[in-house]
């Protein structure tokens, strides 16, 4: 039996270090996110072994209620063990078992903890203070990069806005004049933070917010009036204002600009189409998108163009695990909608509507699942949601937590293998893009190119790795590395062109004319590929 109203430290400390672990930086690596997620994983494996061994108070679940997730974790496995690229498939899959694990222990802790929405309203709160604080600084202080606490400007922009939604329920809820003004005074800097990101996303989300409370509750509209009118101010501001120079001098003040405009996302999401096309039922396999997009017709002229993500989680899920699969997302997603309109008459109904709404929107034109900033808010969200009366567990139940902890510590293996990985990816991507070594031999030798086996822009790190032996003239280990590269992407130009450089040394001459040739054919607006035809041919 759970006691009611008593709280217990451990779990609000949970719910704290969880929260605030999403906010980490990468010590070097060239992402973040694997260092939030080893982190997150940690954090709840030490949760895990608190509630099991020392308070002894069980994680149990009643496994006849949860069919559909252990059905679902069957088949994502299945689905991960026939992904084209394994290697990748893992990496995706870990981030999945932190996910639910980190769901099942934020119900549990919440069920525990009395008062527990309110308590989470302040742990975002306090969160969006940090994130804005760090934003505010980042602008004034870097005159180039300016991304906020992330390392892209849009997922700052909506790790902010999921939290705004509490703070404005706070607003409207606080009885103390003090503590409005604080907390007014918390809502001024994180909006201008959004403003400051330039993410369309973020301002066009930060009304619909301020248009929904509006609209669902009444006593809060004069308040929304007010926070509208300082977004405006602040939007039109900073729009016409010399600060506009800073933010176009890094060339990112459109929000789809690059290699994220409008067009390249729709040609992502054809591309995604046209794959699911090949499997419908049961997807290319998880993880798959980052390998398969490469042999679309997209990636056919340089590769690192391909991203690591879709830019859509749906279109990404139903690409990767097919029908079946995005069914289980929505199932998801239309137990969650069901849940708050059950319990629609409660205060909390607005805000977390709101949270759901929001994440929609975003998860169509972004990839929050993949971003801890972004969705571990979401599932403390909906552990939020589900813990009503409607799911309270009853008759034979049985204790998770041993499984849970049997799932994370292979998925920590692996999340720091990934961190390892772009620890040494930033070192590799700045010597390729500076022309420099500054690794030995040595040091390269110890590089795992395999997990992950792809680099974020979708070049393989074996390529990357084979340059220094190349420089070194070690030649046959150089191409023995490219082999592996072409497995995973023939289309790289990188790749293709390292080859060539080496099968012209190692006088491969039929080889590297074969290769040449594919080359011209594929870009024959490059003129210097026909005369390295020409001179091979005259040898």
């Amino acid at each position: 039996m759970l006691r009611q109203g008593k709280s217990y430290p451990i779990e609000k400390i949970y719910l704290i270090f969880v929260c605030f672990a999403t906010l980490l930086p990468g010590f070097g690596a060239i992402d973040n996110n694997p260092v939030r997620w080893m982190t997150i994983g940690f954090i709840t494996i030490l949760f895990l072994f608190y509630q099991n061994f020392i308070s002894q108070e069980k994680m149990k679940i009643n496994f006849k209620k949860s069919t559909i997730v252990i059905l679902s974790g069957i088949y994502i496995f299945f689905n991960c063990l026939t992904a084209d690229n394994f290697n990748e498939s893992l990496i995706t899959l870990y981030k999945l078992v932190i996910i639910v694990s980190v769901f099942y222990s934020c119900y549990f802790a919440i069920r525990k903890i009395s008062g527990a929405f309110l308590f989470i309203c302040y742990i975002f709160t306090v969160s969006i203070f940090f994130e804005s604080a760090y934003t505010l600084i980042d602008f004034i202080s870097n005159d180039n990069s300016f991304t906020g606490i992330s390392q892209n400007r849009n997922i700052s922009s909506s790790s902010l806005v999921l939290k705004l939604i509490f703070l404005i329920y706070l607003i409207n809820y606080s009885k103390s004049f003090s503590g409005k003004l604080v907390l007014r005074a918390v809502e001024l800097i994180a909006l201008l933070s959004i403003i400051l990101l330039q993410s369309r996303l973020g301002v066009i989300s930060v009304f619909i917010i301020y248009f929904l409370y509006f609209i669902l509750i009444r006593s809060s509209r004069r308040s929304m009036v007010f926070s509208v009118l300082i977004s405006c101010l602040f939007f039109i501001y900073f729009d016409n204002n010399d600060f506009q120079k800073k933010i176009e001098k890094d060339n990112t003040f459109q929000y789809l600009s690059g290699d994220e405009s409008i067009n390249q996302r729709l040609s992502f999401y054809e591309a995604s189409i046209s794959l699911f096309k090949e499997k419908p039922f049961t997807g290319n396999g998880l993880g798959s998108w980052k390998y398969k997009s490469i042999q679309d017709k997209l990636s056919k002229n340089n590769s690192i163009l391909v991203p690591y993500y879709t830019h859509n989680d749906f279109l990404q899920i139903l690409m990767e695990t097919g029908l079946v699969g995005l069914c289980i997302y929505l199932t998801f997603f239309g137990l969650l909608i069901k849940s708050i309109f059950n319990n629609r008459r409660e205060n909390t109904f607005t805000p977390l509507l709101i949270v759901l709404f929001i994440v929609l929107i975003n998860s169509l034109i972004n990839f929050p699942i993949h971003r801890t900033q972004e969705y571990i808010p979401f599932i403390i969200c909906c552990s939020l949601i589900f813990n009503k009366k409607e799911f309270e567990t009853k008759g034979n139940n049985t204790n998770v937590i041993p499984l849970f902890m049997i799932l994370l510590i292979p998925s920590l293996l692996l999340a720091n293998y990934e961190y390892r990985s772009l620890k040494a990816q930033e070192i590799l991507m700045s010597d390729y893009k500076n022309n420099k070594f500054s690794l030995s031999i040595n040091e390269v030798k110890k590089i795992n190119y395999q997990i992950p086996n792809l680099a974020s822009n979708v070049v393989p790190i074996s390529t990357y790795l084979s340059r220094y032996y190349f420089n070194e003239k070690m030649y046959y280990e150089s191409i023995k590395l490219l082999d592996y590269s072409l497995e995973l992407n023939k289309f790289d130009l990188m790749t293709n062109e390292l080859m060539l450089k080496n099968y012209i040394f190692t006088n491969q001459t039929n080889k590297a004319l074969i290769l040449v040739k594919e080359l011209i054919k594929r870009y024959p607006e490059n003129k210097n590929y026909l005369d390295i035809l020409v001179a091979i041919a005259k040898e």
